[in-house]
């Protein structure tokens, strides 16, 4: 994947900035989502969820820890790993095993897993600027 960056003013562009990218990502893919509380990742993640025709509201999964959704192209499964920190919640999951599928993948708190990722990862940061708008970019592959 090329890095590329954009400047979204709003969470109607955060969207679109998603449904954009949907072109640039295989089936398997892991979509690491890195930035502060109230960055915009959910909202990002609701704009793919939209671009795959996945019909219905995308509830953030803070509490539920991994949200399935189906009923699109492809199947979306969003994680989000902010309560997580106990080595004994990371095997209760199977972690990272739990990640293969033949869909997408989306992971707000990456680093929040300390063991070794699949080799199918792309990294996307988001970052609020003082203005209000958000830089959103592809990280290159490690």
């Amino acid at each position: 994947m090329t890095i590329s960056a954009e400047i979204c003013r709003d969470a109607e562009a955060t969207r679109a900035h998603a449904a954009h990218s949907l072109a640039r990502l295989k089936p398997g893919t892991i979509i690491r989502l890195h930035g502060p509380l109230g960055a915009g990742k959910s909202e990002w993640v609701r704009g793919l969820a939209a671009a795959l025709g996945i019909p219905g509201q995308v509830p953030s999964p803070t509490f539920t820890l991994c949200q399935p959704l189906r009923g699109g192209r492809l199947p979306l499964d969003h994680w989000d790993l902010y309560r997580l920190e106990q080595a004994r919640d990371w095997d209760s999951l199977g972690w990272p095993g739990c990640l293969v599928t033949s869909g997408l993948v989306a992971v707000e708190w990456p680093d929040r897993f300390p063991g070794k990722w699949p080799d199918t990862v792309v990294d996307l940061v988001i970052v609020p600027q003082p203005d209000g708008t958000r830089q959103i970019r592809w990280l290159p592959a490690a």
